[in-house]
């Protein structure tokens, strides 16, 4: 742990460095004073020599010199006599030691001899030198001094206790140097942390009298961590504002990398990529559908802008798809969808219309036309056949005149225009008297028209114009669309707070793959829907029906079997729509 911190490295560098140092220099001092031990007793010795060659001392004198010096004498003359200068040591133990040291007879004869070694069990300097006594005769002088070493292992031993006092000290200093230089660094590692995890308000403290280098880095760190703080919430500014766009649009947009993996989406983009899920897939919130991965292909091959439609489950998206660059480089793409299931299908529904007003115009058209024509080329030669034609063209004319007045009305309930004029209605009354309004219609085609109608039905609250012409448009239909001899029965009954009105006829019934389709603008100009090729009509009553139950808050349905008939049923509440006051239904 100590080897893994910047403290513990520092530490334990200077620690390391210093002891060397100190262990070092202990051995030169200890080297050093056993040296400088050594060359004193050498010193001493050579003068002691020196004196006693040069005459200068004598024999006689040499014992009271050499205690001056500190030094131990022996004296071999001519007669190999010994004469010691310590009174109190062994002279024989001495006498062997040095004849163990060295040769007499040799220095006799002239050879000086200087050596080390151990004399009486004491370590001594030894030096030893020819001597010409007085009379002649040829001896020799042994001086030596004893080693003293007691002082020198004192000063070694306070050499090593100071050394260890050092390294002592030195490990404190060390430790707290390097505390002092690693704690800012400490701050900016936990400071570094924090920013790390998100959190960008950590600081490193400076002292105001620190104006070192780890202080001029520790103020560019808080100066860096401030404009990191400063940038990341301006990021999650802009991030919100463009979550919150997203969110707010009601366009999808989608987010892909270069390699077509989803990166960000909006929830109308969510609900179009649940569109495209399989079951038990989890993925595809990251995962491009089909449709979608070819367009992509195509954006990132072409490197260009690609607008396309793509169809699932019945609704359509318009797609726009762009190409997305970072340095020049293709990063991804950005797909923006937009539902135009709506405007795709009033798009249909407004050629269709187009088609369907010119296809119910042009007959009429046609015949008032070729009329005209007959008439101003004198064809018609008798009255009657003049009457016979301005016949034709009073009816061409009043069909076209229906056709654009249920189209002003249409228009009108399609935009919402539907003004009720509620009322008290009795309902018994009302059936039977629009049963009564057909019957002539009925006789002439040879259709039996009924009603049942239960007398105890309750008072009812609706509009009765519109309610008698979304009758008249059932009952007339039924009755052109059912063959001779068949029957139209116009059934009431209650169900609860609503009342049903059904008209039955025993027509040829409508393909059961029509009937979604029955209550459109001009159902019967599709030949594939048309149920009889006998119909006068405009084929816009079903649809103005189905307006107007739905203004009563009521609903309109339709149930047919080929050759079997068909029967509308309308369902309508006995208090009439919501939003209206007792006293305006009154009223």
């Amino acid at each position: 742990m100590i080897l893994r911190s910047v403290v513990g490295k520092l530490w334990l560098t200077i620690i390391l460095l210093v002891s060397i140092l100190l262990v070092a220099l202990s051995l030169f001092l200890s080297q050093q004073v056993d040296n400088s031990s050594t060359q004193t007793h050498e010193e001493n010795l050579k003068r002691l020599a020196q004196e006693i060659k040069s005459k200068k001392v004598k024999i006689e004198d040499l014992q009271e010199i050499s205690k001056v010096f500190g030094t131990y004498t022996v004296v071999v003359n001519g007669q190999r006599k010994i004469e010691i200068s310590d009174p109190q040591a062994d002279a024989k133990t001495i006498t062997n030691d040095i004849e163990k040291l060295i040769n007499i007879d040799q220095v006799r004869q002239g050879k000086e001899v200087l050596v080390t070694g151990r004399v009486a069990s004491e370590d001594v300097k030894l030096m030893a030198l020819p001597y010409q006594f007085a009379d002649g005769g040829k001896g020799a002088v042994v001086l030596y001094q004893v080693l003293n070493q007691t002082i020198e292992e004192d000063i070694k031993r306070w050499i090593l206790y100071s050394a260890l006092i050092a390294i002592a000290l030195t490990t404190i200093f060390a430790f707290f140097l390097s505390t002092r230089i690693t704690k800012p660094l400490i701050q900016m590692k936990k400071a570094a942390e924090k920013i790390a995890k998100g959190d960008f308000t950590g600081r490193v403290s400076v002292r105001e009298h620190e104006k070192d280098e780890i202080a001029d880095l520790s103020m560019t760190f808080n100066r860096m961590a401030a404009q990191l703080d400063d940038l990341v919430n301006m990021l999650s500014h802009e991030k919100e504002q463009l979550t919150s766009i997203l969110r707010s649009m009601t366009d999808g947009v989608i987010t892909l990398n270069a390699n077509g993996k989803v990166i960000m989406t909006n929830p109308p983009a969510d609900r179009l990529l649940a569109t495209f899920r399989k079951p038990g897939d989890k993925t595809f919130k990251s995962t491009l559908p089909g449709p979608l991965k070819d367009l992509f292909d195509i954006v990132v091959k072409e490197e260009k802008e690609h607008v396309g439609d793509i169809t699932e489950q019945g609704r359509t998206w318009a797609v726009v798809l762009a190409p997305l660059y970072a340095r020049g480089q293709l990063r991804g793409a950005v797909a923006v969808f937009r539902d135009v299931t709506e405007e795709r299908r009033l798009d249909k529904m407004r050629k269709d219309f187009v088609a369907n007003v010119s296809h119910e115009l042009r007959t009429p058209l046609a015949m008032l036309q070729g009329y005209s024509e007959a008439l101003i080329d004198d064809i018609a030669q008798t009255p009657e056949e003049v009457k016979e034609i301005a016949t034709v063209i009073n009816e061409e004319s009043m069909r076209m005149g229906r056709l654009v007045r249920e189209l002003l009305d249409l228009a009108r309930m399609e935009a919402g225009h539907i003004h009720l004029q509620l009322s008290q209605l009795d309902v018994n009354m009302f059936a039977q008297r629009i049963v009564r309004k057909f019957q002539n219609l009925a006789r002439e085609r040879k259709v039996q028209l009924a009603g049942d109608v239960p007398e105890d039905l309750p008072t009812v609250y609706w509009d009765e114009d519109k309610i008698e012409q979304v009758l008249t448009n059932l009952i007339d239909n039924a009755i052109r669309h059912t063959p001779e001899g068949g029957s139209v029965t116009l059934r009431v009954f209650r169900n609860g707070q609503h009342l049903f009105l059904e008209v039955e006829d025993t027509g040829t019934g409508i393909p059961e793959e029509d009937l979604p389709f029955v209550f459109e603008r001009f159902y019967k100009a599709d030949k594939a829907r048309t149920r009889g090729g006998n119909s006068g009509g405009t084929g816009l009553g079903l649809s103005i029906v189905k307006h107007l139950v739905t203004a009563h808050d009521g609903n309109a349905t339709v149930r047919s079997q080929l050759g079997k008939g068909t029967v509308f049923s309308i369902q309508l509440p006995i208090e009439g729509p919501d939003g209206y006051e007792v006293e305006e239904l009154i009223g």
